[in-house]
């Protein structure tokens, strides 16, 4: 994966999505199941999963509907429960540009990149913009799009660690040493 920006204690990350990468802790189940729906270089449908296949991830899961001719703003079809309670705020139906909620032009332009690239997109950083900056987040964004072609949603999850013991991912190319922390 490729360090695209670091900024205000946030680092993001990209990968695309037809890179052979499989090294993807702590998203490794959750990235081999989408990986798993891609047919001859198709990107998967929201509609090619079966909810009970994201065993282990339904409460971390968010799911994000682009806005219509927009490449820099969702609404969020789900928010999941495990990010209700550590953020004490439900999205599900929220368009992100209306949020307060810690967004800033990176995201929109990781979230660009998402949409018409094709990028496989991860940030890592503190919650600052809650006061919580001793917490640290990851959040993972893969592309998802109806016709196989045309990025029109993304499937994503995250994970937090309070006591920021939390590991910066070993995400690789096939081809590159492990990032050593």
């Amino acid at each position: 994966m490729t360090v695209w920006k670091q900024a205000q204690g946030w680092t993001y990350r990209v990968l695309d999505a037809a890179n052979p990468c499989t090294d993807f802790r702590p998203f490794d189940s959750l990235f081999r199941l989408w990986r798993s729906k891609i047919r001859d270089g198709r990107l998967p449908a929201w509609r090619d999963f079966d909810f009970a296949e994201f065993d282990g991830w339904h409460g971390w899961l968010r799911v994000g509907d682009f806005v219509p001719g927009r490449t820099d703003d969702f609404v969020y079809r789900l928010w999941g429960v495990h990010a209700v309670d550590f953020y004490g705020v439900d999205h599900t139906g929220k368009r992100m540009s209306e949020l307060e909620f810690g967004f800033d032009e990176d995201d929109r332009e990781l979230l660009a990149m998402l949409a018409t690239e094709k990028k496989i997109t991860l940030a890592e950083g503190p919650v600052f913009w809650q006061d919580r900056k001793h917490v640290r987040v990851q959040v993972l964004k893969m592309p998802l799009a109806d016709d196989g072609r045309r990025v029109d949603k993304f499937l994503g999850a995250f994970r937090y660690d309070a006591n920021n013991h939390l590991r910066s991912l070993l995400v690789r190319e096939p081809d590159e040493e492990p990032i050593s922390n």
